[in-house]
């Protein structure tokens, strides 16, 4: 658990340097407008993942509110675990009525979803497994930049024989950096954080999520961009194994 400087356990759950209460009433404000085309492409990528399980083990998905009912609807039975307090309040308010439509039921387990991530996967060993745009905060949590992307890049291996996806933030920064309109686009294998500036047209400074080599070489792999703040600009790389 996160706790910030001075505060209390409780506040610094709400209050994290990723999530948390700002993060809420920020997607609140934003989903519809600011965050439709965003929503509309990762929504796309979704269908496109189909693993032949009917439990999904969601990881990270704080409220749920970039994911669409159309997908989560797919699977009977939904785990997820997030550490944020609020998470499960919001979620069953956003997707509910859709779940509940589709006979699907969902629990909620606030815990760190890395650090037991062998636990959880024995606890569910019919389940596929999906990192719901967690993966890229690591770092704002974690102090040791070359430890966190050492764990990044050894989580393939932690998941040998099961059907995953994440999704994740890659780079950040201002939109204003852009040589042009911001535009997805797909790919497959490894783009170094150099390469994908090149890509996507950035200049200045860039914030380097430690996603590089969560999912194999080989993947193919699609980038979407995000206008997550005013001015400010997320790449996001989904892609799926198994």
């Amino acid at each position: 658990m996160v706790a910030s400087a001075g505060g209390t356990p409780l506040l610094g759950s709400l209050l994290p340097p990723s999530g948390g209460l700002e993060w809420h009433v920020r997607a609140l404000r934003r989903r519809h407008r600011a965050w439709a085309e965003f929503r509309a492409e990762l929504a796309d990528w979704l269908d496109t993942w189909r693993p032949a399980t009917t439990g999904l083990l969601l990881l990270g998905p704080s409220a749920g509110w970039c994911l669409p009912d159309a997908f989560l609807a797919r699977f009977r039975r939904i785990d997820a675990i997030d550490l944020d307090p609020l998470a499960p309040l919001l979620f069953r308010a956003l997707h509910g009525r859709a779940l509940a439509a589709a006979a699907a039921t969902v629990s909620f387990t606030r815990s760190d979803a890395l650090d037991g991530l062998e636990d959880l996967l024995a606890r569910h060993p019919d389940h596929a497994v999906l990192f719901a745009n967690f993966l890229g905060q690591r770092r704002l949590h974690r102090g040791d930049v070359d430890r966190t992307a050492a764990e990044l890049a050894a989580l393939g291996a932690r998941l040998t024989g099961r059907p995953w996806a994440s999704i994740h933030d890659r780079l950040s920064g201002r939109a204003g950096d852009l040589a042009g309109v911001p535009r997805g686009f797909a790919c497959v294998g490894v783009l170094e954080p150099e390469t994908l500036a090149r890509r996507v047209g950035a200049s200045g400074e860039w914030l380097d999520h430690l996603t590089t080599r969560v999912l194999p070489d080989d993947a193919a792999r699609r980038i979407m961009p995000w206008a997550m703040r005013p001015g400010r600009i997320h790449w996001v790389e989904a892609g799926s194994v198994g």
